[in-house]
């Protein structure tokens, strides 16, 4: 089998697995658990070697710092900071980034990570004083914001000048707001980290931050391609009985996407990764494998390469950039 595909991640110099291990979804019961430490050793064995994972995350770094205890050279490592409850967190408060911090690299078992990144960088929560409990959660894209003296920023700058990460990163859900802080901030960015924005339905990413970051030589790392199991397999009953979040126009898209899957004899988790793995204005997409086969399977569809042009193209047809993609 040909070796997995590796990408540059932005400016960092970084050769990195055009699909990484996204460690979300291996926060379980004790069963999963093993499950899940199996799967990330397994990632690396079959050359995965972009590790993603954040305190919000239950106990996954717990479960990552046993998995991969003493392997800090065979991967890249990214984690995150500040991801609280965003009414009443302490966004503003310096010595709680650095407490978080201790612990995530105690659970790690780490004495640094490769990649930083402010959690939920979208929020407005990070980058002005509100009164608490706080009214305003997303940054408002009209306004402008101090972000390079907002505390968190005030902490990575500490971060790095004591050696505990390499490189800054800012992670997020709305494509169109990540973009803002990257254009304005001026703040070091090396990678943005976004999700639910690029999928087989989903593609504000493609529209409003992958010109950017491009422009600006900024990685990109994709989240959540399979829209935490939307577009992981076919729910035909979704087009019996509309879910609450599906309006017509997404129903219609889900509708010709399971008749193209049909047709390709492909699985639909299959379809959808390597579509997206066919766009090289990104460096990485994370897949929120729970077990070996999962993570396999993953690796196994950029081993296969592009699917056929025909196929790529009815795909194509089907992406729009929606005003509220979650």
């Amino acid at each position: 089998m040909p070796p997995i595909r590796k990408r540059t991640l932005g400016q960092t110099g970084i050769e990195i697995s055009e699909v990484g291990f996204g460690s979300c979804f291996i926060r379980a019961g004790r069963n999963e658990r093993d499950q899940g430490i199996r799967a990330a050793q397994r990632a690396l064995e079959l050359g995965v070697n972009y590790i993603d994972t954040a305190p919000f995350y239950g106990d996954s770094q717990e479960l990552l710092g046993e998995a991969l205890d003493g392997r800090g050279e065979t991967y890249v490592l990214g984690t995150k900071c500040g991801r609280w409850d965003w009414e009443t967190g302490p966004h503003r408060d310096l010595d709680a980034f650095k407490s978080q911090f201790e612990k995530t690299l105690h659970n790690l078992r780490r004495d640094t990570v490769d990649i930083l990144y402010i959690h939920e960088a979208d929020w407005a929560v990070f980058w002005e004083d509100q009164p608490i409990p706080r009214s305003t959660r997303l940054i408002d894209a009209s306004r402008s914001y101090d972000f390079a003296g907002a505390p968190v920023v005030e902490f990575l700058d500490w971060a790095k000048s004591q050696g505990l990460t390499r490189h800054f990163g800012i992670s997020g859900n709305n494509a169109h707001l990540l973009a803002k802080v990257l254009r304005e901030s001026d703040i070091g960015i090396d990678v943005v980290l976004v999700a639910f924005q690029y999928s087989l339905i989903w593609r504000n990413a493609c529209e409003h931050l992958l010109p950017v970051a491009k422009e600006l030589g900024v990685g990109v790392v994709l989240g959540t391609p399979f829209q935490q199991g939307r577009l992981s397999v076919p729910k035909t009953e979704w087009l019996e009985e509309q879910p609450q979040w599906m309006d017509s126009d997404t129903h219609e898209r889900f509708t010709q996407l399971y008749r193209i899957q049909e047709e390709s004899g492909l699985s639909l988790a299959e379809l959808g990764l390597r579509f997206i793995l066919a766009d090289q204005d990104f460096d990485c997409v994370l897949t929120g494998a729970s077990n070996e086969g999962e993570m396999e399977a993953n690796v196994g569809c950029s081993r296969s390469g592009p699917l056929p042009a025909d196929l790529h193209k009815k795909l194509e047809g089907l992406g729009k950039v929606f005003k509220n993609p979650n």
